[in-house]
């Protein structure tokens, strides 16, 4: 009885992640999707080793040895986060879909950071993850757009309303964000975050002809309809 309560259990647990795993928000495919979820994992997993690693009290005879190792483990983190940050959401946009995986991509390393030091500060990581992120989404719909119309001519599917707005809002959210930021920082980490201000222009153009395409067919579709006479 026990044994068969626990298989239904466990059958109905992996029911349950695998209807995550295939929401549209995440990823179009369940393995692509579930092979992004376990590299976050790994990630996470490394920065946790590395940061407990970088406090434990270690002998003399093995401190050489560890603090190399622990060297290397650090700069593998640090070339991984940079890679998740700037260059893992755009490819797994493109490659997967997904617009709120792909959006928090770039924001799951600094978000472990700051839980890690145990202060959030809106700093220069922050607002570089959030640019990314919000042009991430932006691709990931575009993405999806490209496998649904079975062609790069993208704008010749339909419109999925609900992924357009929550694009939207989230990138409306990543602007605001990064508008505060600007707001506050200094001119030394704006000059560093100069550089990522034409990418919002790429962004912008992306969600904002999605919105011209769905006030033109909401155009049409008004005029369509047949008018009746009095």
């Amino acid at each position: 009885m026990s044994t068969e309560t626990d298989d239904h259990r466990w059958s109905g647990s992996r029911a349950a992640v695998s209807t995550v795993l295939e929401h549209p928000l995440l990823g179009l495919d369940r393995r692509r999707t579930a092979l992004m979820v376990a590299y976050l994992l790994g990630l996470t997993a490394m920065f946790l080793a590395s940061y407990i690693g970088m406090r434990i009290t270690i002998n003399d005879p093995l401190r050489s040895l560890l603090t190399v190792g622990l060297d290397t483990l650090s700069l593998l983190f640090i070339a991984l986060v940079t890679a998740t940050i700037l260059v893992v959401p755009l490819w797994y946009a493109v490659w997967n879909g997904g617009p709120l995986l792909s959006f928090a991509l770039p924001l799951a390393p600094v978000a472990v950071g700051d839980i890690m030091a145990g202060a959030y500060v809106l700093d220069l990581d922050v607002a570089v993850a959030l640019t990314v992120g919000a042009i991430a989404a932006a691709l990931a719909l575009v993405s999806a757009d490209v496998r649904r119309a079975d062609s790069v001519r993208f704008w010749q599917a339909g419109i999925d309303e609900d992924q357009l707005l929550f694009v939207t809002a989230i990138t409306i959210i990543a602007a605001v964000g990064v508008g505060r930021f600007v707001d506050t920082a200094p001119s030394y980490m704006l000059e560093w975050y100069a550089s990522m201000g034409p990418v919002w222009f790429v962004t912008a153009a992306v969600v904002g002809s999605y919105w011209l395409r769905w006030a033109r067919s909401a155009w049409r579709t008004r005029g369509d309809r047949p008018t009746g006479r009095l």
